[in-house]
């Protein structure tokens, strides 16, 4: 018997309700439907992946990343998972559109596998650490009480860093930045720009946070996705880290972001997968980039490939990986994700 030949794949619908409404620049959500994949090998062992649906992306509907998760299923069973880079590049080649199923699917077959060789994905991937450290996301609301409130509930837990959801409204987000620091001063602070700054916009703002006195580590993705040049001005012309976000979905997204002169990527499985991620990293890794890991709706469960291969590789200096914070979730569903959440600690023990 082959054991690592793919004897099964179940493909389901998971809800979860948020705690809090989850808001950004391009939208708002009170919860997530997210597809999830569990890939079986004839040895018994098994491997999950999670594809979260998206606010920005509204093609990311649920049914069509469950419709393509089914077909990768069907097209994987009774094939060796050992093949699964060939098996993972015919899900690109068909669905690329769709890159959260192609990550989920990826995660699947090399979780299992690694399950079969006998260790986790973090063990498999390198094993470099046990522990890792997260920030927790505040998100774009405009009530000032409420922004407080979730600031202060963070720092009440334990966070030392925060990512504030900001978005080219300079009223809105600097009241929203009082608000956090009101509520937390000595936290260092992630600011998110969801694509929604122009270049001077995007510098005046980053100088008005600094004169408050808050400590900022990194400026996510302030400018448009598609507009490079713009977001390599405010790179070389910023006094914190400007990371790619949206900006980069492939190796080759990354190589141009470096030579353009991007201070920082952002790695996030959603976009590019568990292999492309790596590949990401070591072009960051040898243009002199520091990396971020982020995260998008995924459960606790879902949010394992992510933790693992933060865990496994340690070329991350930014964790963005708490969607499971933000999330009511199943306490069975928290019991089999593979990690722990401990705090602001996301842990192998």
């Amino acid at each position: 018997m082959n054991r690592t030949a793919v004897a099964s794949a179940r493909v389901v619908l998971v809800e979860s309700r948020l705690k809090r409404p989850f808001i950004t620049a391009q939208g708002r959500r009170e919860s997530t439907v997210n597809a999830a994949i569990t890939v079986r090998l004839r040895g018994g062992a098994a491997g999950y992946g999670e594809a979260s649906t998206s606010i920005a992306q509204k093609h990311l509907t649920p049914a069509a990343l469950r419709r393509a998760l089914e077909r990768m299923a069907l097209r994987a069973r009774g094939r060796d998972a050992r093949d699964w880079r060939a098996l993972v590049d015919e899900a690109w080649a068909r669905h690329a559109d769709l890159s959260p199923a192609v990550a989920a699917f990826e995660a699947a077959l090399l979780s299992a596998l690694a399950a079969e060789a006998g260790t986790d994905l973090a063990g498999w991937l390198g094993g470099a650490s046990r522990r890792l450290e997260t920030d927790l996301t505040i998100s774009a609301s405009t009530d000032a009480a409420e922004t407080r409130a979730a600031a202060a509930e963070a720092a009440a837990a334990g966070y030392r860093v925060l990512k504030v959801k900001i978005g080219g409204r300079t009223d809105d987000d600097m009241a929203r930045v009082r608000a956090v620091r009101s509520a937390a001063p000595k936290a260092r602070l992630l600011l998110d720009g969801n694509q929604g700054f122009t270049p001077a916009g995007a510098l005046r703002f980053v100088a008005a946070v600094l004169k408050t006195g808050a400590q900022v580590e990194l400026f996510e993705q302030p400018t448009p996705k598609g507009d490079l040049a713009a977001l390599a001005f405010v790179s070389k012309r910023c006094p914190v880290p400007v990371a790619a976000d949206e900006s980069v979905a492939t190796p080759a997204d990354a190589a141009r972001a470096a030579d353009a002169g991007v201070t920082a990527i952002n790695v996030k499985l959603a976009k590019s997968g568990l292999s492309r991620g790596l590949e990401i990293a070591a072009v960051a890794r040898a243009s002199g980039l520091p990396l971020m890991i982020g995260c998008m709706a995924e459960t606790a469960r879902g949010l394992a490939a992510s933790v693992h291969l933060a865990l496994g590789t340690g070329f991350f200096r930014w964790h963005d990986l708490d969607s499971d914070v933000l999330l009511v979730e199943d306490p069975a569903g928290r019991r089999e994700a593979g990690w722990v959440r401990r705090g602001r600690f996301a842990s192998l023990d």
